[in-house]
């Protein structure tokens, strides 16, 4: 009896404005591309959930007037652990910034719309949520992550539990590649896009990456698409942070809100996460590690 060999399917999708790379390693060519398609059709659902950009979503809707009847368990979910990583970051993090967002990217005054800025002002209910006047919500600093989280539930729920699932710089690595060795990730060196500053063994866990290169707005990468809600400036210490953290959503968020905290706040926040770790890349590229990130083998 032939025993078959475990073989890596791999697809990639343009999606939410990024490329989505999937991987899995099965047996079955063929129930490796159902799964496959059910993946991508269960990552197009959620993007859908989430964006703010199309007109007629929820988030649209909330954007718009301050309120949404009946909203999906997933948006619920996701709002709620936004308020968590808020609470948690004193603020660093917060889905309201859009207004303040929209005003520095025009080079408008910023000041009228820091006052709408509040996670505090994010009433969330089963049944409704709402927002206090003129507020608006982004979920760009989570909701990549949440979907790669969406991915990767799907795909074990059809039996592969070695995939790798990664959009624009947000993964999860479960298992291990067609030849037994652990997935590897290689860790973007801010100044130098091209080159790696450390090679990453990853297993069981998620990562996402924040930098001050990936939209910047100025030669000097002093402002970039990064904002602290708490001033309306980009924060100016760190180039990039990348956090390994139990789920993509969770990486995502954290990545952000470390950016915006500095370093020595952001590790005093990630070491009191459990199964949480971050490198921190400072403008002048030093690197900094949380306690149990992984040295350079």
């Amino acid at each position: 009896r032939l025993v078959k060999q475990p073989t890596a399917v791999h697809q990639t999708r343009l999606l939410m404005g990024t490329i989505i790379n999937l991987t899995l390693v099965g047996e079955d060519s063929a129930h490796s591309q159902q799964a496959l398609a059910a993946t991508f059709a269960e990552m197009e659902r959620l993007i859908a959930l989430f964006n703010w950009r199309q007109p007629g979503s929820a988030l649209a809707t909330l954007n718009q007037s301050g309120q949404l009847a009946n909203p999906s368990p997933e948006l619920v979910e996701l709002l709620q652990d936004a308020v968590y990583f808020s609470r948690l970051s004193d603020g660093a993090f917060d889905v309201t910034i859009q207004p303040l967002l929209q005003a520095s990217r025009s080079g408008a005054d910023t000041s009228a719309a820091r006052q709408l800025v509040d996670y505090r002002q994010l009433h969330i209910w089963p049944e409704q949520i709402s927002l206090a006047p003129g507020m608006q919500i982004t979920l760009d600093g989570m909701a990549k992550g949440r979907v790669v989280d969406g991915a990767t539930a799907v795909l074990q729920t059809h039996g592969f539990s070695s995939v790798l699932v990664e959009a624009g710089g947000d993964l999860v690595a479960n298992g291990q590649r067609a030849d037994g060795q652990s997935w590897r990730l290689g860790i973007t060196h801010p100044r130098q896009p091209e080159s790696t500053l450390q090679v990453l063994p990853v297993t069981g866990q998620a990562v996402a990456t924040s930098g001050d290169y990936q939209h910047s707005f100025s030669q000097d990468f002093s402002r970039h698409h990064i904002v602290d809600p708490r001033t309306g400036a980009s924060p100016t210490e760190l180039a990039s942070v990348t956090v390994l953290a139990p789920t993509a959503a969770a990486a995502d968020a954290l990545s952000t809100a470390v950016m915006v905290l500095g370093s020595q706040a952001g590790l005093a926040l990630i070491d009191q996460l459990p199964g949480t770790a971050a490198l921190l890349v400072t403008k002048e590229m030093q690197l900094k590690r949380s306690a149990h990130f992984p040295a350079v083998p």
